[in-house]
């Protein structure tokens, strides 16, 4: 069966039996090379994309078993697994690979696409330059798509690389693109090597610093302190202090605490003008199973937190799901993204009922 999205194929597969995710984040302004069909989808795309990427920004989901990996194919223009929409939404640039079976006989091509027209041209340039043929993608690529997920970063303009069957087969040795093979990494040809050389040189090429004029500014910028203004906040919850006065607070790190409590106790829709906000926590007392569900809020919390409170960095989630009492309890531990080496806050705890029904306070 095709999954229309992430929510469902994740209700229905498990994690690390069905499938794996793979994730690592760049800082500052960042390239991402990323491989949404990977594992037995279409290998070797995951090993394609960590080479590519070496050190830095990373991302690829992969299928465990080659006899389901097919149905683990999510469309690129509906891809929402929340650690890649969120990798990719703080990356400068992106690069997407792709493996598609031949559009002709035996032809080893790769087929470019996608909105960043600048890093397209470069890649075209240097895989030419190193051998390899490139063609523009056919209709039905849709890699300039702006809901495709490599258009989906800050400059909202990415690269779809679509590389064909025999051009991967030549990357290992007896052309093997089977899971055995692909773990030994004596099995990659020189081709593979010159290939991934090739796109490394064609992303050193372009622009990632915050004053390229095709690149957004960054959700957060740091500030030191002698830039920060001391502000007051009303406490959340809504609480009185030993004055009578509404309870608030000048501190940052509790006024950020207190933010995250709040986006973690509210549900989607709960705010009439803001009906995205919250997250969706009494969904995971109806998940098959407890692992299912402690999946499930650990990325709904990691997604809303990079959308609603980019200046915060998620350091822990520990979901706690009672079916007995059908009661969720959601532990967040947050820093401080704009305070270089700030030390990690103190975990607040959110308790929902179903319903919805916010029954603890923080810690």
């Amino acid at each position: 069966m095709a999954y229309p999205n992430f929510r469902y194929l994740a209700g229905d597969k498990i994690l690390g039996i069905d499938y794996d995710i793979k994730n690592r984040y760049g800082t500052g302004t960042y390239l991402l090379h990323a491989a949404i069909h990977g594992g037995g989808i279409e290998p070797p795309t995951s090993q394609l994309a960590a080479y590519a990427a070496g050190t830095g920004a990373w991302y690829s989901f992969e299928a465990l078993n080659d006899l389901t990996a097919e149905s683990l194919r999510l469309p690129s223009t509906a891809f929402d697994e929340p650690f890649c929409v969120v990798n990719t939404g703080n990356s400068a640039r992106t690069v997407v690979w792709h493996g598609v079976e031949n559009q002709r006989e035996n032809e080893q091509v790769t087929y470019i696409s996608g909105a960043d027209t600048v890093l397209v041209s470069l890649i075209v340039q240097e895989l030419n330059a190193a051998g390899f043929q490139t063609d523009r993608a056919p209709v039905g690529f849709d890699g300039e798509a702006p809901q495709n997920i490599c258009n989906r970063n800050r400059l909202r303009a990415g690269v779809q690389l679509d590389l064909s069957r025999t051009l991967r087969s030549s990357f290992y040795a007896g052309g093997d693109l089977s899971s055995t093979a692909l773990a030994q990494p004596d099995n990659r040809l020189p081709a593979f090597f010159a290939y991934g050389d090739a796109i490394r040189r064609a992303c050193a090429q372009v622009p990632l610093d915050d004053d390229s004029d095709d690149v957004q500014p960054p959700i957060t910028q740091p500030r030191t302190p002698s830039d920060q203004a001391v502000s007051t906040a009303m406490r959340t919850p809504f609480a009185i202090d030993h004055s009578g006065n509404v309870s608030s607070t000048t501190d940052e790190r509790e006024q950020l605490l207190d933010r995250v409590h709040a986006l973690v106790g509210t549900l989607p829709g709960e705010r009439v003008m803001r009906s995205t906000y919250g997250v969706p926590t009494s969904a995971a007392l109806f998940a098959i199973n407890s692992e299912v569900a402690n999946d499930q809020l650990q990325r709904a919390v990691i997604d809303a937190v990079s959308q609603f409170e980019p200046s915060a960095v998620v350091s822990a989630i520990v979901a706690d799901v009672n079916e007995a009492l059908g009661a969720v309890n959601v532990n967040v531990q947050v820093s401080r993204a704009d305070v270089p080496g700030a030390e990690r806050d103190n975990t607040r705890s959110v308790g929902v009922l179903v319903g919805g029904t916010v029954v603890s306070t923080p810690e």
